[in-house]
């Protein structure tokens, strides 16, 4: 803690700079060696110094490995659901293939198999479990589950509302739940009441059954995490708390695109009132009480404000408040938001610039870099944007040239990270070292222009 000081106390940027030493100390760690120990504080100091608009050594690189390691290895997204040996030794194999990088995570939200199995949702679709048994990755499927005239009872009890109507409507597994009483009125013995039907009771005890599923699940991620750590190379997962805008949780889970479309013209106060409850809760329930994890920075994925869905206007009436009034929940606990702005934010730039200096990180996908660094370069991180298409298809010659445009045009100054506009699944190894390659030959401070 900054001088003695309490929590409560402390600015926050005091607060991010306790987190930060947080990451940096890696306290739970077990270095496999003094060198894998000096070589992750170089990596995370590299980070830390970009997130604060200072110039690092280099320019700091994220490479978009995605589940990249699986298909480079010759195995699939689904044999990487069933068998975690397989995957552990194949993300290893990469790892002892590729040799340096800034960092590297373990297997990209991989849901468990048998779970996934045991427990369908009409939400999701996962390869030969509604998608080829080929297919790179899983699917979300959108839909209308929550209806138009149901806002005032998400409203009135979002828990009560997610268990008695929500999982009943997306899975089969659940729709006893739908017999079940206002959960605010479960206590004591009406919690013995509801199990003797025995409908309920066997979803309960399906739920039990997948118990010892779920911790070998857990315990395979947190191994091979383990591992890539121990090795020296942070990650950007410890710290992610995997939230994203107001707007795209009713847009995306609840309402639809259809939905939520006709809502903002039939009934914009209640998309509103909505948020605003939604916002309440988890500041005060998540955010709030977000733990000293072993890192601070916060992935959130942006869904539907990008300049193709919907207008300025409605960009800022419905989802840059919300979204800005979240982000600074998250900054003054002395977390570290970084938005992935998921399509093209090049309209949305003079927006999103209203945010404290350095307290936040931009992680563009198909956004002018140019235009970020002119217009928010001097008040936040920016990072982004070699297309998952160059990294694909491209040769190493173009993805290191690309690369190489984007750092001096976006590194000057600092305040820059190399990135992926995406994730990848399948692809060359030599377009990721070629990426990487880059950010050591031009990514040097102070950066000159190399006049190609």
């Amino acid at each position: 803690m900054s001088e003695g000081k309490k929590w409560e106390e402390m600015t926050w940027q005091e607060r991010r700079e306790a987190r930060f030493q947080r990451w940096l100390e890696a306290p739970d760690v077990k270095f496999v060696s003094r060198e894998a120990e000096r070589l992750y504080k170089e990596r995370v100091m590299r980070f830390i110094k970009a997130i604060k608009l200072e110039e690092p050594d280099r320019v700091p690189v994220m490479l978009p490995t995605g589940n990249f390691p699986a298909y480079w290895g010759g195995i699939t997204f689904r044999t990487l659901m069933y068998d975690y040996k397989k995957g552990h030794e194949v993300w290893k194999k990469y790892m002892e293939e590729f040799g340096d990088m800034d960092i590297f995570g373990g297997p990209s939200f991989v849901p468990c198999g048998r779970l996934a199995e045991a427990l369908p949702s009409v939400q999701q679709k996962l390869p030969g479990l509604g998608l080829p048994e080929d297919a790179p990755m899983n699917q979300f499927v959108e839909g209308e589950y929550m209806l138009a005239d149901e806002y005032d009872y998400y409203m009135l009890d979002p828990s009560d509302y997610n268990i008695r109507v929500m999982l009943p409507r997306t899975s089969p597994v659940f729709k006893p739940f739908a017999k079940l009483p206002p959960l605010r009125s479960l206590q004591g013995t009406s919690l013995v009441a509801v199990m003797t039907d025995p409908e309920i009771r066997d979803v309960l005890k399906k739920l039990m059954s997948l118990t010892d599923e779920y911790e070998k699940w857990q315990k395979a991620s947190k191994e091979i995490n383990d591992y890539i750590l121990a090795r020296g190379y942070p990650s950007l997962w410890g710290g992610a708390l995997l939230i994203g805008a107001p707007f795209d949780h009713f847009a995306d889970a609840l309402r639809g695109t259809k939905g939520i479309v006709m809502d903002m013209y039939r009934q914009p106060k209640k998309i509103h009132e909505a948020m605003e409850r939604w916002l309440e809760l988890n500041i005060k329930t998540v955010i709030k009480n977000f733990p000293m994890t072993s890192n601070p920075i916060c992935i959130m994925p942006l869904h539907k404000g990008d300049d193709a869905f919907m207008s300025d206007r409605q960009f800022e009436e419905f989802y840059w408040p919300y979204l800005r009034r979240l982000l600074m929940a998250m900054v003054e606990e002395g977390l570290v938001p970084m938005p992935f702005a998921e399509g093209a934010y090049n309209r949305r730039l003079r927006q999103i610039a209203d945010t404290p200096k350095s307290a936040i990180v931009w992680w563009f996908d198909q956004t002018d870099m140019k235009e970020a660094k002119r217009i928010i370069g001097d008040i936040c991180c920016i990072a982004g944007n070699v297309p998952s298409s160059l990294m694909m298809t491209g040769t190493p010659q173009q993805v290191k040239e690309y690369s190489r445009r984007l750092i001096e045009d976006c590194g000057p100054g600092g305040g820059f990270i190399l990135a992926g506009g995406a994730h990848v699944d399948k692809g060359d190894i030599a377009n990721f070292k070629a990426m990487m390659d880059a950010a050591k030959e031009y990514g040097k401070y102070p950066i000159r222009r190399s006049g190609k």
